[in-house]
């Protein structure tokens, strides 16, 4: 019988599902992977050529942030930015990308989603409006 159960890793109170780890670990160079979380959405691993299905305008105009002391990105819709109380938050769909030193997208590392848990971890928020939850990522 097949054990379909979620499995997940735990370090420093950051979860990370053991399918993201597997699908960067099978990663044999050919596919480059991403890592996406959006309001109605888990983290989770995609392929390069995914991104535009939850991020429309990822091969367009994108805003991107700078991961302190990383080359990770945060690409988002800037329309979807919600400025409050002199705060941005991320209110969309946001991808994470690794750029090598030729600006050219590369598939992210078990660590680097590790270090975007922890981002988020201390970044996320949810704001409320009407008795309704709204999701954020502060980026200030």
């Amino acid at each position: 019988m097949k054990n379909n159960a979620t499995c997940t890793i735990r370090s420093e109170k950051i979860t990370i599902d053991v399918r993201i780890c597997a699908a960067l670990a099978a990663n044999r160079g050919d596919e480059v992977y991403l890592a996406a979380i959006a309001p109605d959405m888990e983290l989770t691993v995609i392929t390069l050529d995914e991104a535009p299905g939850i991020l429309p305008c990822f091969e367009e105009d994108d805003a991107c942030l700078n991961l302190p002391d990383t080359s990770l990105l945060l690409c988002y819709n800037p329309a979807q930015v919600l400025k409050m109380g002199g705060k941005h938050y991320l209110t969309g769909p946001v991808i994470l990308v690794r750029t090598n030193m030729d600006g050219e997208v590369i598939s992210l590392t078990i660590d680097e989603v590790y270090l975007f848990q922890k981002y988020l971890a201390s970044h996320s928020i949810t704001l409320m409006a009407d008795d309704q939850k709204l999701p954020c990522i502060c980026i200030d």
